[in-house]
């Protein structure tokens, strides 16, 4: 009797794994989507940032003229 008990508690921590299991995967694909999105706001962001900088430069460029009350 204790074999047949062993066995089937065996097979209940299979089960309670597999699900455990199960959970983990779909707690990993929302944090995969969730970086995936952070990625593309990271994109999103950087390329403002090249125009701001871009902006700068051009307009550092144009004040390069001494003005009249300098």
């Amino acid at each position: 009797m204790s074999t047949v008990s062993d066995a089937l508690a065996a097979l209940k921590n299979v089960v309670l794994m597999q699900e455990r299991i199960q959970v983990l995967q779909r707690e990993i694909e929302r944090v995969a989507g969730d970086v995936s999105g952070l990625n593309d706001y990271c994109v999103a962001l950087d390329k403002r940032v090249v125009r701001i900088e871009t902006m700068i430069e051009m307009s550092a460029r144009g004040t390069g003229r001494r003005r009249i009350e300098e």
